[in-house]
């Protein structure tokens, strides 16, 4: 008897460069499918990240402005190419993805519209309401945790919120020592200076300006030690600025976007998030799974990542002082932060394979294709 397979479309209305966690999950679940023998393709915005990588990696592409959520022309497009595609399912993210999706499926003959959403996505009150009610199949997030706040602030049926936890390929995630210093040398780095990295989009959610602020304090311990925050967004200048008048010019670099996020977390000592909220960040479990401890604010459900005082630290939202003082306590005991990582390592390993979370996404999609 052959193997059940799935046309699944997966479409991501961010624009230009924007990539983070939930790009990453559906990056790495469309290659999964695709190599378990499901047709995948993939809708996005002509300039964006997304469109780009999906290209490069082979899947048929339909670049669409997606500068509205209902407009007529551009549902007709997506219809048109679900239909020549035979698309079962689509997959997306955010209000705009849900409702631009869900108005072209009805065209389309209705296939199911699933959302991978966060917190961070969720909202309460009519008009998401009826967005969720009218476009909206199914729900994926990534912990009981966030499943139960995203039914109770999006008024949904609890029944059609799943959880699928994320996860990495560990041998990504292997970066031999030299790599590291490599990065270390084109950075201007010293070898032995202590580093800290921070990754995400630049967005106020991410608290960039905190971790600058508790990574001056950091300097007063630690002179010699480096900041790196890669990312991009609209608080660049911002951030810049902050950054030349906490005296951090030196000590303190902006790289933009990068896509060497494991040769980065190699080069680094630890990875800093200082974030006001959170779901389950992918960006925690690639610096487990290559060994980095993660000195995080205590939000959303990281703490099923990090754990206090052995893999990591937690921290109060918003607290400076204590942010700095664990990067201290990280960074100036070489020794115990290796332990840490080595610890958060063998968590991945255990319990967030991407293999397991393949395996649960593709059985979850298969079940609710109509």
């Amino acid at each position: 008897m052959g193997r059940e397979t799935l046309s699944l479309l997966v479409l991501n209305p961010l624009e230009r460069g924007a990539w983070g966690g939930v790009e990453r999950w559906l990056f790495d679940l469309s290659l999964s499918l695709r190599d378990r023998g499901h047709r995948v393709a993939s809708a996005g915005c002509p300039e964006s990240a997304w469109s780009q990588r999906m290209d490069e990696a082979g899947f048929p592409v339909c670049r669409i402005p997606l500068r509205t959520d209902f407009g007529l022309a551009q549902a007709r497009t997506l219809a048109a190419f679900m239909r020549e595609h035979a698309v079962e399912v689509v997959a997306t993210k955010l209000h705009r993805g849900i409702r631009a999706a869900g108005f072209a499926a009805r065209l389309a003959g209705r296939p199911s519209v699933v959302a991978f959403m966060g917190l961070v996505e969720t909202r309460p009150g009519w008009r998401y309401a009826m967005t969720y009610r009218l476009f909206l199949d199914r729900v994926v997030t990534l912990s009981d945790a966030m499943r139960d706040e995203i039914a109770r602030l999006g008024g949904l049926d609890p029944s059609i919120v799943s959880t699928i936890p994320y996860g990495v390929r560990p041998h990504e995630y292997e970066v031999p020592d030299a790599e590291g210093l490599a990065v270390r040398r084109d950075l201007g780095i010293a070898a032995d200076a202590p580093v800290v990295l921070a990754i995400g989009r630049l967005h106020l959610q991410k608290r960039f300006d905190l971790l600058l602020h508790a990574f001056a304090k950091v300097r007063e311990a630690l002179p010699r030690a480096r900041l790196l925050v890669a990312g991009q967004g609209r608080l660049l200048p911002e951030l810049d600025a902050l950054r030349r008048r906490l005296g951090l010019d030196a000590s303190a670099a902006l790289l933009g976007f990068r896509r060497d996020v494991p040769r980065l977390l190699s080069a680094a000592d630890c990875l800093a998030m200082s974030s006001d909220f959170e779901g389950l960040p992918m960006v925690a479990l690639e610096a487990a799974a290559t060994g980095r401890p993660v000195v995080a604010t205590e939000v959303g459900s990281i703490a099923a990542l990090v754990e206090d005082g052995r893999t990591g630290h937690l921290v109060p939202k918003g607290d400076v002082a204590a942010l700095a003082a664990r990067l201290v306590e990280v960074l100036g005991a070489p020794d115990r932060g290796r332990s840490m990582g080595a610890a958060g390592r063998a968590r991945v390993l255990d319990r967030f394979p991407l293999s397991r979370c393949i395996e649960e996404t593709e059985r979850f999609l298969l079940s609710v294709r109509r």
